[in-house]
């Protein structure tokens, strides 16, 4: 957290003077024995941001959706700003400010940003640890970056120390599942905050307590599931333990995503499709709401299917399910809101949701040549049924609330109306 917030000054330094790209040397609060501390030629700094760029370009394919949701920002702007910084600053610190100012600027469209380095050692864990076969190329990439990232954990921990240093915390964190029962009211209600990786140590916990919960609920006609303040986490928390002990028979659902089959993209491809699952663009249907505008870069697409199968053994609440969603609705929770849409799993009530869960994939990365940073962002481009783009037009629940009215509520008296 602490390193977060140190990066977030840096941020608003910058923003502060993009309008003027400053000639002068960066904030001197810094201890000039950091200036080079990543030990980089100018010509290796700049070498490192075109690279960023270039590959954005023709790799990312959220720059459109940025453009059109910040038309005084637009992304060629912050570009040309933050390459002008990196010119007139000769300094490694300009430059990672540029960086990850850039990235702030952006925006974190499609899961786009900066891996960090209390990230990156989580990272080079699971490369020792756990079983890559089917990620290859993330594993050579973050490996490949060890010992910068060594060197950049030491710069902003120098960097920290000359703030002062300090401890920031965000205090305990809350549970991340509540369950209510309520039988005389034929209702159950179960709140899920973030969806666990199986390798978190409160998984088993978790999936415990939803088994029992749903087995509880066994006599209640109504299961109220409430997402609206989860932002995603993995896919496999929500189909194997929200959907799979509900199901008699295997539910699935298939939507486009777009892709660009470029330079830094097609080690990811290869490790996950088989040539016959690429599709030309130019052999997608025709689309109502698809927005082409910045999708230049888009060369295939796919038809991305999910499935979950039931479980062993089926759990005892067989009544209606409702999922609450809204704007913090994003990722894998966007990802578990289309597919109960378009199964008929859940009733989808609240406000329209974050988006980006369509084609998901965890995350693929570029590695900038020099600095050996690692930049993630999502690689496939999800669409909505009509063609809209998943993370830009995210889902618009079956039932939307009230202006002011919380999904909960809208929810309740939907229950109270199904049962007339």
């Amino acid at each position: 957290m602490r390193r977060n917030l140190l990066a977030l000054t840096l941020v608003i330094f910058t923003l502060l003077t993009a309008c003027a790209v400053p000639a002068a040397e960066p904030d001197s609060r810094w201890d000039p024995a950091l200036k080079n501390a990543l030990g980089l030629t100018p010509a290796q700094r700049l070498e490192d941001y075109d690279y960023f760029v270039k590959t954005l370009k023709d790799s990312y394919l959220c720059l459109g959706v940025h453009d059109r949701e910040n038309p005084d920002d637009p992304a060629e702007r912050v570009f040309a700003d933050y390459r002008e910084m990196i010119l007139e600053n000769d300094s490694d610190e300009a430059f990672y400010s540029a960086m990850y100012s850039s990235l702030y600027r952006l925006g974190p469209y499609g899961h786009l940003w900066m891996i960090e380095p209390e990230d990156y050692d989580g990272m080079l864990d699971w490369c020792g640890h756990e079983d890559t076969s089917g990620r290859e190329r993330w594993k050579e990439l973050i490996e490949a970056s060890e010992e910068q990232y060594k060197t950049l954990k030491a710069y902003l921990d120098s960097l920290g120390e000359e703030e002062g240093g300090g401890s920031w915390s965000g205090g305990e964190a809350g549970e991340n599942l509540r369950t209510l029962l309520l039988p005389e009211a034929g209702v159950a209600y179960l709140k899920v905050d973030s969806f666990l990786t199986d390798y978190d140590p409160n998984y088993q916990t978790e999936a415990q307590a939803i088994r029992d919960f749903y087995n509880a609920a066994g006599d209640c006609t109504d299961l109220i599931i409430d997402l609206t303040d989860n932002s995603g986490g993995s896919e496999l928390y929500w189909q194997n333990l929200l959907v799979s002990p509900l199901i008699d028979a295997p539910l699935s659902c298939t939507n486009y995503a777009l892709l660009a089959d470029s330079e830094n993209n097609r080690p990811y491809i290869e490790n996950v499709f088989a040539p016959e699952d690429l599709h030309p663009i130019a052999e997608l249907p025709d689309l109502p709401k698809l927005n082409r505008d910045g999708l230049e870069a888009a060369t295939h697409f796919v038809e991305s299917t999910l499935r979950v199968e039931p479980a062993a053994e089926r759990a005892a609440f067989h009544g209606r399910v409702w999922l609450l969603v809204g704007p913090m609705v994003y990722s894998a929770s966007e990802s578990f809101s289309v597919f109960c849409q378009a199964t008929g799993f859940a009733v989808l009530v609240g406000a329209q949701t974050g988006g980006d869960g369509i084609g998901a994939l965890n995350p693929i990365m570029m590695r900038l040549p020099n600095s050996g940073i690692l930049i993630q962002f999502t690689m496939m481009y999800g669409l909505n049924p009509d063609g809209s783009s998943s993370e830009e037009a995210g889902t618009t629940p079956d039932i939307p609330s009230p202006a002011g009215e919380p999904a909960l509520v809208t929810a309740l008296r939907s229950i109270r109306e199904a049962r007339k």
